[in-house]
């Protein structure tokens, strides 16, 4: 179909009638859109279309074998996503789950047979979730009026491959803006982290955590009653030996989430850290979770905090931005002190070993 007017000089759009309209004009015309959810900006295009989701992995430079994941507006039409012919236990694992839905879960499952291989990198799986934010839901909603029927919108995080993910709609347009047809501005993201991606598992074998984000695997077995297995270690990409052939999920290559400045990671105390650096006139910015205390240790040039207030959704809601701002920054390298992995602590630590690795 033909946009009914040019494009506005500014891509970023402020979110009214008028510019979701507009959204839902360019996705159907098979055009890329920078969209707000709750968790990071996604890179929109609707789901059902080979050639719009093609153009996906080129903005990006995204891997074929990363699959993407199935937004939607409610949770019955995330169901339909899913085969027709679920073994009960699977679909009483997802209306149990349908508890976090709008919220930060993504659940993998069997796929329905109309689902694109572009989406699922192949597999026989379907990763699918329902944004909590009402940009997001207003646009899916409005996609599906105008389409006549349900639309899956297909929009990983909004930046080229393994960068550091877009929480504010400046960072879409800095990197990918000469890529979408426009960005609709829904303020910065209020999680900050990607979402829990959940395997639901068959019929023999428990749901397991493949990516961890806002919602814990413990929140997640109390809504099952049942056990919920934890995210596989030092893997490069989540497969899974108990599902139907092979499952991929989003996010799981082992260096992912990453600056351009080095990031390496500290265990111990930021401020008692005896440093035994050479001569060289490197300059390293050290991040920590907590209070500053005014100190700045031996080799370091500042030190700033990912939460002064030591309170973690702080954190994570800030992680990806103040990356962005140290790597924007004239600094060799970031230093990051590793904070308590629990909680949310297990999603931030994922994100920041994943960008400190080298390969």
């Amino acid at each position: 179909m033909k946009l009914s007017k040019p494009l506005s000089p500014s891509k970023i759009q402020p979110p009214s009638s008028d510019s979701i309209a507009r959204a839902v004009e360019c996705l159907l015309a098979g055009e890329l859109v920078g969209l707000p959810t709750e968790t990071v900006y996604g890179l929109a295009a609707r789901g059902d279309v080979e050639s719009a989701v093609d153009k996906i992995f080129a903005a990006k430079n995204r891997p074929r074998t990363n699959p993407l994941i199935l937004h939607v507006g409610c949770a019955e039409d995330a169901i339909s996503l899913f085969a027709g012919d679920l073994a009960p236990v699977l679909r009483q694992r997802i209306e149990r789950l349908g508890k976090f839905w709008p919220g930060p879960l993504t659940l993998i499952g069997p796929r329905h047979h109309s689902i694109l291989d572009h989406v699922t990198a192949g597999g026989d799986t379907v990763a699918v979730r329902v944004p909590d934010h009402p940009v997001a839901l207003e646009l899916l909603r409005q996609l599906a009026i105008t389409a006549g029927r349900p639309i899956p919108v297909a929009a990983p995080s909004a930046n080229p491959s393994n960068y550091v993910s877009p929480t504010t709609a400046d960072h879409v347009a800095d990197g990918l803006g000469d890529q979408v047809a426009m960005i609709l501005d829904g303020g910065p993201c209020r999680v900050g982290l990607e979402s829990t991606i959940l395997f639901l598992g068959t019929e023999s074998t428990p749901a397991r955590v493949l990516r961890s984000g806002g919602i814990s695997a413990e929140c997640l077995a109390d809504a099952l009653g049942e056990t919920v297995l934890g995210p596989i270690q030092n893997a490069d990409s989540a497969v899974a030996s108990d599902a139907p052939s092979r499952v991929a999920a989003p996010g799981q290559f082992a260096k992912h989430y990453s600056p351009r400045t080095p990031l390496i990671l500290l265990n111990e105390s930021p401020m008692e850290r005896g440093d035994q650096r050479d001569s060289s006139d490197r300059r390293v910015l050290r991040i920590i979770f907590g209070a500053i205390n005014g100190v700045v240790p031996k080799g370091v040039v500042d030190v700033w905090s990912f939460s002064p207030d030591g309170n973690l959704e702080t954190a994570a809601a800030g992680l990806y931005a103040l990356l962005r701002e140290a790597d924007a920054g004239d600094y060799d390298l970031i230093e990051v002190v590793s904070c308590e992995e629990s909680g949310l602590g297990i999603a931030i630590m994922d994100r920041l070993r994943r960008a400190s690795r080298k390969e």
